[in-house]
């Protein structure tokens, strides 16, 4: 059987002018998709500026901070995108791990879970209420009581996926309960993927009498396994330990974060290549068929991005373009 072709994920540091010519050449590779990430630039922005350089592929944010933002603010950006992109947008929404959230935007919150399931609704009902020109919202945690504040309605209009975001399984129920997609993260494993994840996307669609959404799952792809490990160093936080627990790896999970909260990355850059790199959600780039093939058995849509750690925007782009090499041949 055919394998899907992967999407790809553009260089979180690019500037607008740059998203254009990059998202033009991952369409011109064959690309599926191109995602955005909500790290150093606007995702929305970014978003419409590969929007206007495409004409074919979908284009998505992998994610945005959705609760940096109002759920009307993001049900407006992600409506006028849908628009402007002929129907090509996905709304991409994470919570984002509690510490981040804190220093990032300054935003402190409980019950992240069943805010968000509250949050995708809200988003949901100013896109009935946009379509409709009227409408409201009383939810758990969001009132939205005037979404159209000028008089008129925007109807036809395409319609807007939702994907969410999750590494635990009560997110990933929230996505499986309320979400068109389940995005997954890179420091992931097939073993957490199929034991964790899916029986609790499965239990989530089940309470709201659906069936479960496609799983994207996106891939680093690095020069080599040392930058790999090093990337993958940024994700040990505590509420990630689970990932390898679940996998097998609870002493090496013990020996990394003892190395990371000690300030000896290089260590622990070194146990994540010896012990956990060959399971988690990378690829070296001489090997990326190999990679998308054996993940692609996981996860229904595969998405190629490159580190981040260590690398300037120049090096960045660099590997970007050779991973847009691979994936023309592929």
């Amino acid at each position: 059987m055919a394998l899907a072709r992967p999407g790809v994920g553009l260089p979180g540091t690019v500037t607008m002018r740059e998203a254009e010519q990059l998202a033009a050449e991952a369409e011109d590779a064959g690309a599926s998709s191109v995602w955005v990430a909500d790290v150093r630039r606007e995702p929305f922005l970014t978003s419409a500026a590969a929007l206007r350089a495409t004409r074919r592929v979908t284009v998505g944010i992998d994610v945005a901070v959705a609760f940096s933002r109002s759920p009307a603010v993001t049900a407006q950006a992600a409506w006028d995108l849908a628009g402007y992109g002929a129907g090509r947008f996905v709304l991409g929404l994470g919570s984002q791990v509690g510490p981040t959230l804190l220093s990032r935007f300054g935003v402190e919150l409980d019950h992240p879970a069943a805010r968000l399931r509250d949050y995708v609704r809200a988003v949901r009902s100013c896109w009935e209420a946009y379509r409709k020109g009227h409408g409201r919202y009383e939810g758990e945690f969001y009132a939205i009581r005037q979404p159209v504040f000028s008089p008129g309605s925007d109807d036809p209009w395409p319609a807007i996926p939702i994907y969410v975001a999750g590494v635990n399984p009560v997110m990933t129920a929230v996505a499986g309960e309320v979400a068109d997609g389940f995005a997954g993260h890179m420091f992931s494993t097939p073993v957490y993927l199929d034991r964790i994840l899916r029986p609790a996307l499965a239990r989530g669609a089940a309470r709201a009498k659906r069936d479960a959404p496609p799983v994207l799952m996106p891939l680093v792809v690095g020069r080599d396994r040392a930058s790999l490990a090093l990337q993958m160093t940024t994700y040990t936080v505590p509420a990630y330990r689970r990932v390898l627990d679940e996998s097998g790896l609870r002493e090496e999970a013990d020996a990394i974060l003892a190395a990371i909260a000690d300030r000896r990355r290089t260590e622990a850059a070194r146990i994540i290549e010896e012990h956990c790199l060959d399971q988690l959600g990378v690829a070296v780039l001489g090997e990326l068929p190999q990679a998308v093939r054996r993940w692609s058995a996981h996860a229904d849509v595969i998405g190629l991005t490159v580190p981040w750690y260590g690398l300037d925007r120049d090096a960045q782009i660099a590997l970007f373009r050779d991973v847009l090499h691979t994936l023309r041949r592929m």
